[in-house]
């Protein structure tokens, strides 16, 4: 029972510590040429696993 305790507090951890990251983003808003660049690296990424 106890590692089922350990598991559960270490992965509510680890999304605390990911979120947390957020923090450390920039304030400024992105260029049109960054926008594109992540539209198509969603679109690559989407079709390499088929969606």
């Amino acid at each position: 029972m106890c590692g089922v305790i350990a598991a559960d507090v270490g992965v509510s951890l680890l999304v605390v510590a990911n979120a947390l990251r957020l923090l450390r983003a920039t304030s400024e808003a992105p260029t049109p040429k960054d926008r594109k660049r992540v539209c198509e690296r969603m679109a690559e990424y989407a079709l390499a696993h088929g969606l």
